[in-house]
């Protein structure tokens, strides 16, 4: 079916000349049926066609062997249908109101597009390019339940507040994320409270430094509980929110990459880069942690490891350049569990650390560091080791250009050989 801004023809949806109009895009989809196909094109001579307030509301489903899907994208005389492939060529649609002004605080309000309510699962969504979303997304998931096979792919968004808002009581399991991009966000990419069984990957995830203060801090990807999650080549950076720490009562500076809650297990991150975070690149309070091939740069915290896990693992992962904001140190790895490092660089300089330990949760042994191969580099005068007190295994690590193996505890204080 495909729909316009305007009938044509016989505006039965049959094609795109005879296209249903955009004011019937609800009846529409109130019908949809499985296996079918949804097409909203915006004539490209009038793009970005602009929006304010929910247009659409949601309430069917596909089945698992027939998706329904919806598609975003302008036409183009002589070519048909067309999809951008990043963020800011060609937008489609624009959400107007809530705007502000470069002196002013960046605002995330404004409606949905799209809101997903009972009965949406088999779903398949491709776009679109599009400017500005409020905080509860482009995309609003409020089932107050189970949603399952859910898909979203080719979605570029410019200054965003968020892109996909799940409520709570909305739990995902079966999703597919992928080839999206964003430049300028306030809170984030994606929020989800329950997820299970989902696949990010091809993402590129640029937050340009908006700063939305201490109360609209930014978590490009956040998961707060779930499992069976994997992560590819995502990029993730430019997050820092300094603007008005202290209204949150801290001076702890936000502005993360991929945060997954305590309830989250299961994670595989691989091909992923971080940069530019005023707190961690990958904050990851997950159990059982498997990394591989991953850099962060220019992070308060490259990477933080919650969990007691015994396998979390990280892999030939690059963590360099740290960056203490004010009252904030940085270091290239912040532990407060257990871990084992195998091939990794850590890269620090001037007064930063390259391992931070961390106090976990009242009641949870000291944290576990073994390092299997790899390098550290650092400035001698500083400390290797800081934070709260912790274990450390070095297995034929390159420390400052010398080959180093022994076992350590950081009291606190000091760094105290065991063997």
């Amino acid at each position: 079916m495909h729909v316009s801004l305007r009938a044509s023809g016989d505006a039965d949806g049959r094609d795109w000349d005879n296209a249903l109009p955009l004011s019937r895009l609800n009846r529409l989809a109130a019908s949809a049926r499985p296996g079918q196909s949804i097409f909203v094109g915006v004539p490209e001579a009038e793009t970005p066609h602009p929006w304010s307030g929910q247009q659409l509301r949601w309430a069917v489903s596909g089945t698992p062997g027939d998706a329904i899907s919806l598609h975003f994208g302008a036409l183009r005389e002589g070519e048909g249908f067309h999809q951008p492939d990043h963020a800011g060529e060609a937008p489609v649609l624009q959400m107007i109101g809530n705007e502000t002004g470069p002196d002013e605080r960046p605002d995330v309000g404004g409606a949905p597009f799209v809101v997903f309510q009972e009965n949406s699962s088999n779903l398949a969504i491709s776009g679109p390019s599009y400017l500005r979303s409020g905080g509860n997304g482009f995309f609003n998931l409020d089932t107050g339940g189970e949603m399952r096979n859910l898909s979203f792919a080719d979605i570029h968004a410019v200054n965003v507040g968020r892109v996909i808002e799940t409520e709570q009581g909305t739990s995902v399991r079966g999703l597919m994320v992928e080839r999206c991009s964003t430049l300028g966000m306030i809170r984030g990419f994606a929020r989800f409270h329950d997820l299970f069984d989902a696949e990010f990957r091809d993402l590129d995830l640029d937050a340009d430094f908006v700063d939305g203060g201490g109360g609209a801090v930014c978590q490009m990807i956040s998961v707060k509980r779930g499992s069976d999650l994997s992560f590819r080549n995502l990029r993730l950076v430019k997050a820092v929110n300094s603007l008005a720490a202290e209204e949150r009562g801290s001076t702890y500076i936000q502005g993360d990459g991929l945060v997954l809650e305590e309830e989250t297990r299961n994670v595989r991150i691989e091909d992923c880069y971080a940069a530019d975070m005023g707190d961690g690149g990958f904050d990851l309070k997950s159990e059982h942690v498997y990394m591989a091939n991953c850099r962060t740069e220019r992070c308060k915290l490259g990477i933080r490891i919650w969990s007691h896990h015994p396998d979390n693992l990280i892999e030939n992962c690059v963590m360099s350049e740290p960056v203490t904001r004010p009252h904030n140190d940085g270091s290239c790895l912040w532990l407060a569990g257990n871990l084992t490092a195998r091939n990794c660089s850590l890269n620090s300089a001037g007064s930063m650390s390259p391992i931070r330990f961390g106090a976990g949760a009242d009641g949870t042994p000291d944290s576990h560091l073994r390092i299997q191969g790899g390098e550290i580099s650092y400035d001698a005068r500083e400390r290797l080791v800081t934070g709260t007190a912790g274990d450390l295994e070095l297995e034929n690590v390159m420390v400052n250009g010398v080959e180093t193996s022994g076992r350590f505890h950081w009291t606190g204080r000091r760094l105290r050989r065991r063997w």
